[in-house]
């Protein structure tokens, strides 16, 4: 049996266009809020709530994340369980 091996999780591309999608809609929402026209209040309101809802992704995908890395510990463990140990009944070569 060979050990898995581990394959990259996603491309430098793939990480830049996340990271410029996210720019993108965070500031271009925080614009609209700011050229709303009604009163402060509600704009204050909404920018609020577009933190709440940026943090909350922020959580859910760490806790996402982190069930999927549990996952493959697990696998993992019962992969390294399945693999023979020393028996006993062979010689141990000494070291030199």
């Amino acid at each position: 049996m060979n050990a898995p091996i581990p394959q990259p999780r996603s491309t430098p591309q793939f990480y830049l266009q996340s990271m410029l999608a996210f720019a993108v809609s965070a500031a271009g929402s925080g614009v609209g809020i700011v050229f709303l026209p009604v009163d402060l209040w509600m704009r204050a309101f909404l920018g609020m709530s577009l933190l709440f809802v940026i943090t909350s992704t922020f959580t859910l995908a760490k806790c996402v994340r982190d069930r999927q890395e549990d996952t493959a510990m697990a696998e993992q463990a019962q992969y390294y369980q399945q693999l023979p140990i020393w028996q006993g009944d062979q010689q141990v070569q000494p070291r030199s």
